[in-house]
């Protein structure tokens, strides 16, 4: 028979095995603080180059404005890769929302509407697109039963297709000036209300994903399908969510893009879904399902806006930095890859 030491011994063990580690160890250990030490890099790097230039109150609140709508695409692109599948079409999605927002905002104001009015009626109208682009993403995935690769490469076509068609190919001008100086150049407290918007999705995407029974269902979904239908998770209903929520994030963006510029930028965001990709895998998210991190991906996205404001301001070419975020969606994936157990790699 064990001896009382022998049996406190092991009970010891046990209890330091299972002991949590402490919240400061737990945030020191985690793929976000990592991430966010890694942004603080390349800022100082970056800094020390343009003779501390870069750190200037304009350019913070410039690249501030640039990460917003990339936030949004990254918390939509989280719920999705939790959930085991990927969305392609999220730039396409943009493009699309900010084309029908800008011309919706301009028949109305043109039409004599009050520019508030038409402004809200703008946003609602890139939000609802989309959604509806998200909606059908999901129904093609899980009616027709097609990988979710193959469906939002699709509809990446469809939604850059569609703009164009739409617009003749040229960005949407006649935007009303108050839809930039009423809130895409405006500030609250010195930080950019299009990246404060952001933030505040982010905090309630954050909400959701970890603290209700949709966000728990996402993620069981992306760990083992077959083991979340046994377990009765409605898997069509979810896999509809995690696209529609999504395609409403990209619509949000959309409508964040032409408060930025006054007009649309249709032909600019061929690096947009490789950027929010790479943000949402480097902050911790699976490629492979399973597991997510909004604030990860919060944190990771100013990877690529702060590289792409220090390639400008150093005075490299926009095709160099096109370079730059292929390496850092290659990078993504291998750090992907070997933060998954030994057992998964295969």
């Amino acid at each position: 028979m064990m001896s009382l030491r022998e049996n406190t011994a092991d009970a010891t063990d046990a209890i330091a095995v299972t002991r949590r580690p402490s919240p400061l160890r737990a945030v020191l250990g985690s793929t976000p603080f990592y991430v966010a030490i890694a942004v603080i890099v390349l800022a100082l790097i970056f800094a020390f180059l343009t003779g501390g230039n870069f750190l200037s109150v304009t350019n913070m609140q410039s690249i501030g404005r640039n990460s917003a709508g990339l936030i949004l695409l990254a918390i939509g692109l989280a719920f999705v890769l939790g959930a085991g599948h990927i969305d392609l079409s999220v730039g396409a999605t943009l493009v699309l929302s900010s084309v029908v927002a800008a011309k919706t905002t301009a028949a109305m104001s043109a039409g004599g509407s009050d520019v508030g009015v038409a402004i809200t009626v703008g946003a609602f109208a890139a939000i609802l697109t989309g959604a509806a682009m998200g909606l059908l993403n999901g129904l093609l995935v899980t009616k027709l039963k097609i990988n979710s690769f193959v469906v939002t490469l699709g509809t990446m076509g469809i939604g850059i297709g569609a703009a164009q068609v739409i617009t003749n190919g040229a960005n949407v001008t006649g935007l009303p000036a108050a839809i930039q100086t009423g809130f895409g150049l405006g500030t609250w407290l010195g930080i950019p209300l299009p990246l404060l918007l952001a933030l505040a999705v982010g905090v309630i995407c954050a909400l959701i994903l970890g603290q209700t029974v949709f966000g728990r269902h996402a993620l069981a979904v992306g760990s083992a399908e077959s083991g979340a239908r046994r377990a009765g998770v409605r898997v069509q209903a979810t896999t509809i969510g995690v696209f529609v929520l999504s395609g409403t994030l990209a619509g949000m963006a959309g409508f964040l893009d032409i408060t930025r510029f006054g007009t649309t930028a249709i032909s600019g965001h061929e690096t947009t879904m490789l950027q929010a990709l790479s943000a949402v895998i480097i902050g911790g998210t699976s490629l492979f399902g399973g597991r997510a991190s909004v604030l990860g991906a919060i944190i990771a996205t100013f990877i690529t806006t702060v590289l792409t404001a220090g390639f400008v301001m150093i005075g490299v070419s926009s095709f160099y930095q096109r370079i730059a975020v292929g390496v850092v969606l290659i990078i993504a994936v291998w750090l992907d890859r070997i933060r998954r157990p030994a057992s998964q790699r295969q």
